[in-house]
Parts: structure tokens; C-alpha cells; sequence
């Protein structure tokens, strides 16, 4: 089905009427892996996740890499969080650390 040609593969130029067969038939495999992939990416990732902007994106290369930006991993973050976890430990005397 070649659902991953549009994450695979640049969004091709396009079409004038001076466009080949071949390329009209190249852009419209992109064009319909483009919506294929991006109507399954919506359906399958909750609205939470995918963030308010998802709507206007209209390339699926382009909406994973929003996706990729919400989660992107932030070391100083991680961080507080295990030094607070960290500071809230306690001995309970029983040979293990509990919270």
C-alpha cells in the first residue's frame, strides 16, 4: 500500500500540466500515502499527545516531527524529578528505603 512512502520520501513537486505520466502517477502515490498515514496517525495518538497545531499540519513527515517536539527529553527535568524523589526517601529500618 505504500503507506510509508510519504515518511520515506520528499513531497514531490507539483503538478502542471506539462507533468509526465509518470510523475502525475508519483505524486498522486505520495499524495494518497500522505493522507493515508496521517488519517492513521490521528486516529491512533490521542489529541492529549499530539497537541492543539496537528490540525493545520498537513504532511505526515511534518506532524510526527510536532510529536517528536512534545516529547522531546529534557535532562534538567529528569533530573529534579530523581533529586526529589530522591530527598523524600526515608529509612524505615526495615533494610529498604521506601517514600
Amino acid at each position: 500500500m505504500d503507506i510509508n512512502l510519504a515518511l520515506s520520501e520528499e513531497q514531490p513537486a507539483p503538478l502542471t500540466a506539462e507533468s509526465t505520466p509518470n510523475v502525475k502517477r508519483d505524486f498522486e502515490r505520495w499524495d494518497r500515502s500522505n493522507r493515508m498515514s496521517l488519517m492513521i496517525m490521528k486516529h491512533s495518538i490521542p489529541e492529549a499527545f499530539r497537541g492543539t497545531k496537528s490540525e493545520k499540519i498537513t504532511q505526515a513527515k511534518s506532524f510526527l516531527d510536532e510529536v517528536e517536539k512534545r516529547f522531546a527529553k529534557n535532562d534538567k527535568v529528569e533530573m529534579i524529578s530523581l533529586l526529589t524523589s530522591l530527598m523524600f526517601m526515608k529509612y524505615k529500618g526495615q533494610g529498604n528505603v521506601r517514600e
